[in-house]
């Protein structure tokens, strides 16, 4: 009996070490990650975050501007109609400088006077044009020796801060180039990407240059009576440093 009891022991002491064993086994196999394994899992999507966050975050900015610059045009041309209704429009005439090139007083007056109708809460029209748009650090299609990569702008041009944070700037205030900075001082001011090229315009000159005066003689015809976007910019240059400003086919989408 003894030896049978001893045998039962040993083989339930044996049985109870095999049950003890597969526990532990099956612990370390199903409990959960180790710290190395989290630490990779979390490398992983470190490195997809930092690969994909850049292109979603400018894809997303490239919509809001492309908001805001519709909500521009919009407002500036409904801006542009009401002074025309109200008899505020002054009558641009060409006026012919050496070069071939045309000039007008008529455009500064009017930039001013549209401004009104746009319940600005700053106007800068005494050669303090920065204190309403970012100039040094900003792209507005300045050409000069002075200004390396087309940066700065003319603080003697007229510019204004519209009701809702939009940035107004005339090129100058007897040229047609009208630029918005749809929001306003922040970065990155550029051509193409929150600043864009409005102008006046009238149907004989959308239709005699590529959009963006081409035919000076046309532009600052005495039949105005629409605003036009500057023509899409691929190549870099003056009005598009950086490339690629689809200052029309934005408007069109």
């Amino acid at each position: 009996m003894s030896f049978r009891g001893g045998g039962v022991r040993k083989n339930t002491l044996f049985i109870g070490f095999l049950n003890l064993q597969f526990f532990r086994f099956n612990r370390k196999k199903y409990s959960g990650f180790t710290l190395s394994e989290v630490l990779i899992t979390l490398g992983i999507i470190g490195i997809v975050a930092a690969i994909t966050l850049p292109s979603l975050i400018g894809s997303y900015k490239e919509k809001q501007w492309k908001v805001a610059y519709k909500k521009a045009y919009s407002s500036f041309s409904q801006a542009f109609l009401r002074m025309q209704e109200d008899g505020d429009f002054v009558a641009i005439t060409p006026q012919l400088v050496s070069g071939g090139n045309y000039y007008t007083p008529a455009i500064g007056e009017n930039f001013k006077i549209i401004s009104k109708y746009f319940n600005s809460v700053k106007t800068c029209f005494d050669g303090n044009a920065d204190e309403c748009w970012v100039c040094e650090s900003g792209q507005a299609g300045k050409y000069s020796s002075s200004a390396p990569n087309w940066l700065g702008c003319t603080k003697e041009s007229y510019a204004f801060v519209d009701y809702s944070g939009m940035a107004w700037y005339l090129y100058s205030n007897q040229e047609f180039p009208i630029l918005v900075d749809v929001n306003g001082d922040k970065n990155p001011n550029k051509l193409g990407k929150d600043r864009f090229v409005l102008r006046f315009a009238s149907k004989e000159s959308i239709a005699s240059d590529d959009g963006d005066g081409g035919n000076n003689n046309a532009n600052y015809s005495g039949n105005i009576d629409r605003i036009a976007p500057w023509g899409d910019k691929i190549n870099k240059q003056r009005w598009c440093p950086d490339g690629n400003c689809l200052y029309k086919s934005w408007l069109l989408e």
